[in-house]
């Protein structure tokens, strides 16, 4: 398989990709209760499963859409599959009640021994020009993007050698490499960009202090390659996931949103859905 086909919509009808993902879901579902995994609490008068509300989520964000006008199309389009679908306002607050169930998931696909792990952070602006001062989220910041000042949050993830997110947290916009210092505790062979020079067990290319003076850090030209893996990965969240176009009114709604789009990265990353459709990789 060619490493840019990797999304199963390159190898799958919309139909077979929608069913592999209801029964991931719902076995995942499973094995997480069987685990004593807390779900949360069903809305009141609920008919539609979390399987299914999950299943939508993870739908709508594997072709693109934005959820909130994505799911007013699935209650159209989708009713033969989900007859008992709730109003878009309890949907979004199911997702949010669920973000931590979002999250186990995401690690499930991520687990086993990796032989290195690669970090970055990633910005997530929320407000730009005039409206960066009226924005308020709890524990947001201003910081500086490649579009320039901004509001928002900081995404600082980190993956295996298997290119699968098993560690991430949101800082404010003004974080500073540094601050992800305890996110990477307990793990060897990290690499990061020259930002992480101060993390105690980075490893980092050469970077020059202020007399010009080069500190050799034992990088070696092969690691380069293997560090840009984790800039890619923000890049397919970016381009294929809508990182870059996050709204939510709160902050747990924010968290649901990230958690979502790292789970949807990581299974399209591991091919799950590939190998239950049968598709030869």
């Amino acid at each position: 398989m060619r490493p840019d086909r990797e999304h199963p919509l390159y190898h799958l009808d919309a139909e077979t990709l929608l069913v592999a993902t209801y029964i991931w879901v719902d076995d995942a579902l499973k094995a997480l209760q069987a685990q004593g995994i807390r779900f949360p609490k069903p809305q009141r008068h609920q008919k539609a499963t979390l399987s299914e509300l999950l299943t939508i989520a993870l739908f709508l964000t594997f072709i693109g859409l934005d959820l909130s006008k994505g799911y007013l199309l699935a209650q159209a389009l989708l009713r033969p599959y989900f007859p008992s679908l709730p109003h878009l306002s309890r949907f979004l607050r199911v997702l949010q009640n669920a973000q931590s169930l979002l999250a186990h998931l995401a690690l499930r696909l991520a687990q086993g021994p990796s032989l290195l792990h690669v970090v970055d952070l990633k910005p997530l602006p929320m407000a730009h020009g005039h409206r960066i001062r009226g924005y308020a989220l709890p524990g947001s910041g201003v910081g500086v993007g490649p579009l320039g000042g901004f509001a928002g949050y900081a995404l600082v993830g980190v993956i295996n050698d298997r290119g699968l997110f098993h560690r991430w947290a949101l800082l404010p916009g003004n974080a500073r490499e540094a601050w992800a210092r305890e996110l990477l505790e307990g793990l060897e062979h990290v690499l990061g960009d020259r930002g992480f020079r101060w993390v105690e067990g980075v490893l980092t290319p050469p970077y020059r202090l202020r007399g010009g003076q080069v500190v050799e850090t034992g990088w070696r030209g092969w690691m380069g390659r293997v560090r840009n893996w984790i800039e890619t990965r923000f890049s397919v969240m970016v381009r294929s996931f809508g990182l870059h176009r996050i709204e939510a009114r709160s902050y747990w709604g924010l968290v649901a949103r990230v958690n979502l789009i790292l789970l949807a990265h990581n299974l399209v990353r591991s091919r799950v859905l590939l190998k239950m459709a049968g598709v030869e990789l």
